[in-house]
């Protein structure tokens, strides 16, 4: 498992080592030219292995014994290769000097020192003002003297570690004496944290991870100064429980609302078992006992009076032993409905677990004003059956806290569910038709309401027709829904007193679609195939695809009122609509210069061809015609079966730039009633830019209502201003009610070995003021 938490502090020691194990030479003749010696070795697992030695000289002493290299000695095997002055080496005892300019590149490591010894069949030496760079995760260890102790254990005297380049790093962390651990620690003793070389902070004693992959160790802080919750700091502490898991626990003070305490689990033993958690809680030293006074919405008529105040959440998947058994759950438990809408941001808030949930299981959880689904689902598939097991939790987070009562609760809670689904397939060998089918079986159970269980099956025959000019697919469905109430307790909304007992709703699909493309090849100059030439293109054709499509609905209308209305599939609307659109799809063909390599392992020009769908252009309207045939406040609505013209654009020229956009206008009124715009670009170099428009037109329909107009404009991106600064941030505004809802704008400082940015954050119940420094190897 990786982790952007992790500690990748190099684990470097097993390197020295590999500086000069095994090498063996064989004896030469005194040569007044550099000339190749042609080496043979044997590493530790007994492989045998070719390295080319060039030296001034390269002499034997002893019948072989003391073999010695002196003057531009430099030892090669791929683009490994080690060098240095002067090399001696005994057969005898495996022992190896190297003094003068000792310059050492294993992998993407490189080593430097004026002198070493090293004892190969201990694998114990020592280097005298050595200093090691790793190229992962680019650090710098130096010592006056290093000391490779047996097993992988390091010691250094005067030690220095950074990660910044050049000889007066931005920061670096000193120390008299370090040992240090490959796949361990480096503990540091009587430690000084330098700025520019200049003692900022002393530690007696410091700890700090020693290797590539994860560590337990204290993640970087966050603080900063809120209007709403004072002066804060957040300090989180990373903690490997295993190779498999990991804990991250955190203490959040807030000078106006106390300490929250935060737990984090992680595991994933296998790639497709996977576990997340996450418990957050707080004792609030504020309450809102009035609705005026409450700082995140005075307007909705709701207290806060709970000091404790709690967010539980996680999801899990797992196989019960056959794969094909799948257990996954979701867990969303809240304290109040103001708890996810004030702590939105930084470690723990609703932002980040949201974005770790969907980026571990793919699954989102609800929206912060929304009520929170707990559920757990216990799924089995066949070639063509699946079959689904669980239950769901709903909770009103509006419930209590001087609210309403817990006992006047009416979420339904599907508790528990059963669902079979029948993929689509051929009905019956040597027959065109198809079948596909659903049937669901659950319970709802409520504190109040209409309570029972309700089933539901739902099959359809399908008769797919595909020829040389398109395809028509055409399906009719029967869906059959028997309900089983066991207590019968009408709701404001239910819409009816809960006595139906069935429903039986047929339903109807034609869909038919064809395309017709043409190429047209573009003329230009050929590509040059050259190194110099890498990364030149030209385009030499283009696809323009045309895709007409016409979809017709049927489903008649079915008295479901009184019916019991546990959720929307209870009130299951009727259609009688034609569809027709017109799809255009441009696609370029691309020829460009790359390099590849070779059968011998060597990079060479080479032309490759690509194919990008650079714009697509679609059109879309249609017919309602139970709207055309309407008889109900004809007085009040006129009828208008005209679907809204609706255009969508998607254009993808070039890697740095896209535009998408989504238009309707109203064949009745000629005014647009939904406008969806985004252009994004993107420059290595420059920075990012994504800006975004949403408008809905306000409705007064038969069909559609809508109270007023809707319209909100979105600024996010980050551009770079001069040399290492850079300024990003977003922007969020109600253009209707004239109100920013969000205001993010960051300075940031980029350094080769540091990042500091400066976060200001505006937003409707809140003033936030942070300031961040990544300190890579410490803080990533």
């Amino acid at each position: 498992m990786t982790d952007g938490r992790f500690r990748p502090l190099a684990g470097f020691a097993a390197y020295v080592f590999l500086l000069l194990s095994g090498i063996l030479f064989a004896g030469g003749a005194h040569a007044q030219q550099p000339q190749p010696n042609v080496l043979q070795m044997r590493t530790e697992d007994d492989r045998e292995v070719t390295w080319n030695l060039t030296a001034d000289s390269v002499t034997t002493q002893n019948d072989s014994k003391i073999i010695e290299a002196e003057g531009r000695v430099a030892l090669r095997r791929g683009n490994d290769y080690l060098k240095a002055d002067y090399i001696r080496y005994y057969s005898a005892t495996n022992w190896v000097y190297l003094k003068g300019n000792v310059e050492v590149h294993l992998g993407k490591d490189d080593i430097s020192a004026e002198e070493g010894e090293f004892d190969l069949r201990s694998r114990t030496g020592w280097l005298k003002k050595g200093r090691i760079f790793m190229g992962e995760p680019h650090a710098y260890f130096a010592g006056e003297r290093i000391d490779k102790n047996w097993g992988d254990i390091y010691t250094f005297t005067d030690a220095k570690i950074t990660v910044c380049d050049g000889d007066t790093p931005a920061w670096s962390l000193t120390a008299e004496e370090a040992v240090v651990e490959i796949d361990g620690y480096a503990r540091l003793w009587r430690s000084n944290f330098q700025v520019k070389d200049n003692d900022v902070a002393y530690a007696p004693y410091f700890v700090m991870p020693a290797k590539r992959t994860r560590q337990s160790g204290f993640l970087m802080p966050e603080y900063g100064i809120s209007s709403r919750d004072g002066f804060f700091y957040n300090q989180p502490y990373y903690w490997v429980v295993n190779e498999t898991s990991d804990v991250t626990l955190n203490e959040y003070f807030m000078a106006e609302r106390g300490f929250m305490h935060g737990v984090e689990y992680r595991a994933r033993p296998t790639s497709d078992q996977t576990t997340w958690l996450r418990f957050d809680w707080l004792y609030d030293n504020k309450v809102v006992d009035s609705d005026g006074d409450d700082p995140i919405d005075s307007n909705d008529g709701l207290l806060r009076t709970n000091h404790e105040r709690y967010w539980l959440r996680g999801m899990f998947e797992t196989r019960l032993g056959d794969p094909r058994w799948r257990l996954k759950g979701d867990l969303d438990f809240v304290s109040d409905q103001n708890y996810l809408r004030e702590f939105k941001r930084g470690l723990g808030g609703f932002s980040d677990s949201r974005d770790n949930l969907f980026e571990l299981f793919g699954r989102d959880i609800n929206e912060r004003d929304r009520y929170r689904t707990s559920q757990v689902m216990l799924t089995r598939d066949w070639d063509r059956v699946s079959v689904a097991l669980g239950g769901r939790y709903d909770q009103d987070p509006e419930l209590g806290n001087g609210n309403r009562r817990y006992s006047e609760d009416s979420l339904p809670q599907r508790l528990p569910e059963a669902d079979v689904y029948l993929h689509r397939g051929a009905l019956f060998e040597g027959l065109p038709l198809e079948v596909q089918a659903s049937a669901q079986s659950v319970y709802f159970h409520r504190r109040n309401g209409t309570q029972g269980a309700r089933h539901d099956v739902h099959p359809q025959v399908v008769l797919p027709v595909n020829g040389k000019y398109g395809s028509v697919i055409s399906s009719v469905g029967l869906r059959q829904t028997v309900y089983d109430t066991e207590r019968r307790e009408s709701l404001p909304g239910d819409g009816g007193d809960s006595s139906g007992e069935a429903r039986t709703l047929p339903d109807y699909n034609v869909a038919a679609s064809t395309e017709f493309a043409r190429v047209y090849h573009l003329e230009s100059a050929p590509l040059t195939l050259s190194a110099e030439q890498t990364g030149q293109s030209r385009w030499t054709g283009i696809r323009h695809a045309l895709q007409p499509r016409v979809e017709y609905n049927n489903l008649p209308l079915v008295d479901q009122d009184d019916n019991p209305r546990y959720d929307d599939d209870d009130r299951i609307g009727a259609r009688n609509e034609l569809v027709y659109s017109l799809t255009n799809v441009f696609t370029r063909k691309r020829e460009v210069v790359r390099m590849k390599t070779n059968d011998e392992g060597e990079a060479e020009p080479d032309l490759a061809t690509d194919y990008l769908e650079f714009l697509r252009l679609k059109l879309q309207s249609g017919y309602d015609i139970r709207e055309a045939n309407r008889d109900d406040d004809l007085d009040t609505y006129e009828r208008r079966p005209m679907l809204d013209y609706m255009a969508e654009v998607e254009y993808l020229p070039v890697a740095w730039l896209s535009w998408r956009s989504r238009t309707a206008w109203s064949p009745y009124t000629g005014d647009s009633t939904q406008h969806d715009h985004s252009l994004g670009l993107i420059d290595p170099d420059l920075g990012t830019l994504r800006l975004g428009y949403n408008w809905r037109a306000k409705l007064d329909e038969y069909r559609r209502t809508r109270e007023k107009d809707i319209s909100s404009l979105y600024l996010r991106g980050e551009a770079a201003v001069w040399g290492p600064w850079s300024v990003g941030g977003e922007y969020r505004v109600d253009i209707d009610d004239g109100r920013d809802l969000e205001r993010i704008f960051d300075i940031i400082y980029n350094h080769q070995c540091f990042k500091v940015i400066g976060r200001t954050t505006f937003d409707r119940d809140e003033e936030r003021y942070e300031l961040l420094v990544v300190l890579p190897g410490l803080s990533d």
